[in-house]
């Protein structure tokens, strides 16, 4: 199972820095911020893996299952793979957790306070925005063809504008108040 895990760590990881390496050179994200927003992508890439693999296929030993209880999927596959899933889950809400320490504590910022989370927020909200488009193009195969890199990257610009906003804020009120005290 630990090998099931690290795999689909290393899948969603992956999936996350490809979209952070096609993503336009000019947006305003520091190199902490693109880490941060390369481990949202990754945390919503694997929830919506998950979401998938509850679906599953509709077979038709599936929908005999439904009638005959016996002849349906092995339920303990799906709660390994829920298992999986909440594994790869937890790490990652750690590594966010640790890296906004991190850029906090090297600024002097308290961890939880209110311009804090209006940064992490925005940070969020730019990695499921470009989660929504990257998730329609094959990144590997399609992106040089496609259309979707453009509002991909209009995208990116505009929400880096916005975490960027966010972060000028919270070093503006921490400066004032450092200088205060």
């Amino acid at each position: 199972m630990q090998r099931r895990v690290d795999a689909l760590d290393r899948r969603v990881r992956a999936w996350a820095q490809f979209v952070i390496d096609v993503l336009p050179r000019g947006i305003s994200l520091i190199e902490e911020e693109s880490e941060i927003l390369g481990l949202f992508l990754a945390q919503q890439r694997r929830l919506n893996l998950e979401l998938d693999a509850q679906k599953g296929d509709d077979t038709l030993r599936t929908r005999l299952g439904r009638v005959i209880p016996f002849l349906g999927a092995d339920g303990e596959d799906a709660e390994v793979i829920r298992a999986i899933h909440r594994m790869v889950a937890t790490r990652l809400e750690s590594d966010i957790e640790r890296a906004c320490h991190f850029f906090c504590r090297d600024r002097n910022i308290p961890t939880v306070c209110d311009p804090v989370i209006d940064w992490r927020v925005a940070i969020r909200y730019m990695a499921q925005d470009l989660h929504r488009l990257a998730s329609r193009i094959n990144l590997r195969a399609e992106y040089a063809t496609s259309p979707l890199r453009f509002e991909l990257a209009l995208a990116a610009r505009d929400q880096s504008l916005e975490v960027a906003a966010r972060r000028r804020d919270l070093l503006t009120i921490f400066a004032v108040a450092g200088e205060a005290s």
